[in-house]
């Protein structure tokens, strides 16, 4: 089959595949909001104060790229990072290391890297791939037990807990026939699929699949869209496509509660995938689409009842983000231009992994001119937004 062929093919898997997931959500609630949120005071700068800092130590502790960031019931901020050795870290509330565990290995207690991982007051559980295991460490980070998982968790990329349930989102594409078959392909729409997965983690529950456009390259695949996903209550919103778009799923009923959208002026930029693509000697040879926009959301997070949408528009300065707020019910309720502190911290090379608390505290890794990596903890100052700062808990 010829390559521009190929891609026709691969276009019309997708589309087909797109379709199918339109038909199956046509029947939920499309929640459609104007350009302008029903604010009056919209567009307002909201400054954030950095009230806390946690560094490594360069030595017994090095941070690359801190990720699956979470906070446990006592208040410890945890997070997963990888150099050359998995690590899982918790640090408490005032920044002190309590501990940090994970060892390299085949053996009990011993893992390659960590799929994800699981915090409650009786124990953090940890999930690994290779080999196939959930292993369970007391609150302290003393190892307890293990056990074999049959799943596959290879392109687990998100682990949650609800009222005592366990929810995962995988990426399908390392069970599909065409990455198990191709060594490389055009554009084509990959399953990722949201999971009820049982406490001993061998009963694995379909709840329902979206559609991830990926490039298929040697030994992976190379994501176009930007995924992500977070839990208020028992609704998860999930991240999946380039364009201004959130699904919030009803966890409990097991169905698409509504998917939100609202009128947003695409940001143009230069095409940064194929440059990106173009780094990696794998990706040569390989059509890549040659996108002029930006992603229109780069994260989101849900506190204060609320989903806090991070978009690629920047208000005066490259710092400035403008962030859009939403009611449970999808509705577009206001926007701020979201202010860091002056400074030489780059806030987006390795911010994918955040968390806002319902006390309005911010907390990402940052990379500062010289390479290192630490994460800010910062609060949001607005009463509208976080409407009793006198009576927050202590922060993380």
């Amino acid at each position: 089959m010829r390559p521009r062929n190929r891609i026709l093919f691969s276009v019309l898997l997708s589309t087909l595949f797109v379709l199918c997931f339109a038909a199956d959500t046509r029947s939920q609630t499309r929640v459609d909001n104007p350009a302008r949120p029903l604010s009056k005071n919209a567009g307002r700068v909201v400054n954030l104060e950095e009230v806390l800092r946690i560094r490594d130590d360069g030595a017994n502790m090095i941070f690359r790229a801190p990720r699956d960031l979470c906070l446990g019931p006592e208040g410890s901020l945890y997070f997963t990072d990888y150099t050359g050795s998995p690590a899982l870290y918790r640090f408490g509330p005032k920044g002190g290391l309590v501990f940090k565990i994970l060892k390299k290995g085949q053996g009990p207690g011993e893992i390659q890297s960590a799929q994800g991982y699981l915090v409650s007051p009786e124990q953090i559980r940890v999930l690994s791939w290779n080999p196939p295991k959930i292993m369970s460490f007391s609150p302290d980070g003393r190892y307890l037990r293990e056990a074999r998982v049959a799943e596959d968790t290879h392109g687990l990329w998100f682990l949650g807990q609800v009222q005592g349930r366990i929810y995962g989102i995988r990426d399908e594409l390392f069970s599909s026939k065409t990455f198990n078959t191709s060594r490389s392909s055009p554009v084509f729409s990959v399953p990722n699929s949201v999971y009820e997965i049982s406490p001993d983690f061998k009963i694995w529950r379909k709840l329902c699949e979206f559609p991830v456009r990926t490039v298929l390259r040697r030994g992976g695949g190379f994501r176009l869209d930007p995924i992500g996903a977070v839990i208020s209550g028992t609704t998860l919103y999930i991240l999946h496509t380039a364009e201004y778009q959130v699904t919030a799923f009803d966890l409990p009923a097991g169905r698409i509660k509504h998917i939100l959208r609202r009128a947003y002026d695409r940001v143009r930029t230069k095409s940064q995938m194929p440059a990106q693509a173009g780094e990696d000697p794998e990706m040569r040879g390989i059509d890549l689409p040659d996108d002029s926009f930006a992603w229109d959301i780069s994260r989101i997070q849900a506190a204060a009842g609320k989903l806090f949408v991070f978009t690629s528009t920047f208000r005066g300065g490259a710092d400035d983000q403008q962030v859009d707020v939403f009611d449970s019910e999808g509705k577009f309720i206001d926007s701020i231009a979201l202010r860091f502190p002056p400074g030489d911290l780059n806030h987006q090379a390795v911010s994918r992994w955040t968390i806002l608390t319902d006390e309005g505290i911010f907390i990402i890794p940052e990379q500062d001119p010289d390479g290192l990596v630490s994460i800010g903890h910062y609060r949001i100052k607005d009463p509208a937004l976080f409407p009793s700062p006198t009576s927050q808990r202590r922060i993380p």
